[in-house]
């Protein structure tokens, strides 16, 4: 049986730029050498055919004790990895390694098929051992190293820069990255509980952000009609307030009717403004005074600062300091009682 033989290119600078280029090895029974493992690479026996031999034969009782049983699959007695100087080539037991790892942890019939497929390859290596005069044959050896130089010499493979301290610094971070997914990738197979604790935290998790959103935008809009309220009352209250010193100034220059209008119109917008009412432009002063409690000091207050304001405004009597001096007597009663209302509330 033709083997295959990776070659680790020598003219590459650089640890990462290095290639295996798959040699169609023209010498029967050169065995095949493993690639390098992604991880950190376990130390290398330099040792004879023999010995080698001998390892081969040592894994596969290895492997059967793994299949025969879970405490079999020890992974520490593969032992270092073998460079067969005889044979011009070298053996890496990472695939061995891995393979009883997760059988350790595996159930019996996953553990089985992995044996199955590791037992087959010893088997195989094993064969390729027992044909090393072949494989010592010097001139095919060269012929096949002439072949790699060949493709070696390829554009691909030519102007190889070396690489800096900080790209290799970033290499070996990536590498551990690597190695820290690859240790997680078995983590639901031994804890088949563990998707069901992730899956219950996000959707727990969702349901408290969202609960969470509603709650502040509750508040936002809370706030913002608070907000809202206040400055229409602020609104209202000046108003009110131009309305009186409209009155006051009506009355210095002895404009009494107008005086008496601006302090109704003050009056109503001041009650309109702590939501006596809602706002209605149609009203007649009449309407106003039915819209408050029946029988109360403010319904009385405005109901006789009303007949006031329609005796001098629509029926265009004449008014005097008195008739002013009694609606603003009114107004102060209606605006201390809104007051107390206000501040109650």
């Amino acid at each position: 049986m033709c083997g295959l033989m990776m070659v680790r290119v020598s003219k590459v600078r650089h640890e990462r730029r290095w290639q295996w280029v798959v040699l169609a090895a023209l010498a029967a029974g050169v065995a095949r050498a493993e690639p390098p493992a992604a991880a950190v690479q376990a130390p290398m026996d330099k040792v004879s055919v023999e010995q080698y031999q001998a390892q081969v034969k040592t894994l596969a009782g290895l492997v059967d004790a793994c299949a025969a049983d879970v405490a079999g699959c020890d992974a520490a007695k593969v032992g270092p990895d073998d460079r067969v100087d005889a044979l011009k080539f070298q053996v890496r037991w990472t695939w061995l390694r891995q393979a009883l790892t997760e059988a350790r942890a595996a159930k019996p019939e996953r553990r089985a098929e992995l044996m199955k497929g590791a037992a087959e390859r010893v088997a195989e290596m094993a064969q390729e051992s027992a044909q090393p005069a072949e494989a010592t044959d010097t001139a095919k050896l060269a012929e096949a190293r002439k072949q790699a130089d060949a493709i070696l010499a390829g554009a691909e493979f030519r102007d190889v820069e070396e690489q800096s301290w900080w790209e290799q610094q970033k290499a070996k971070f990536w590498l551990r990255v690597g190695q820290a997914l690859d240790g997680m990738a078995g983590v639901g197979s031994r804890f088949p509980w563990l998707g069901t604790l992730l899956e219950w935290l996000l959707f727990g998790g969702a349901a408290v952000g969202l609960v969470l959103f509603v709650r502040r935008s509750l508040l936002r809009q809370r706030l913002a009609v608070a907000l809202n309220t206040q400055s229409q009352g602020l609104a209202w209250s000046r108003e009110a307030n131009d309305w009186a010193a409209q009155a006051e100034a009506s009355a210095r220059n002895g404009d009494w009717r107008d005086a008496v209008h601006s302090l109704y119109w003050a009056t109503i917008v001041m009650l309109e403004g702590r939501r006596a009412w809602r706002h209605n432009p149609a009203r007649t002063p009449r309407e106003y005074v039915r819209l408050l409690k029946a029988g109360s000091a403010q319904q009385g207050a405005l109901r006789g600062l009303t007949g006031i304001f329609e005796r001098l405004w629509y029926g265009l009597r004449e008014a005097g300091p008195a008739d002013y001096e009694r609606a603003r007597g009114f107004y102060e009663s209606l605006k201390d009682a809104s007051a107390t209302r206000a501040g109650a509330a």
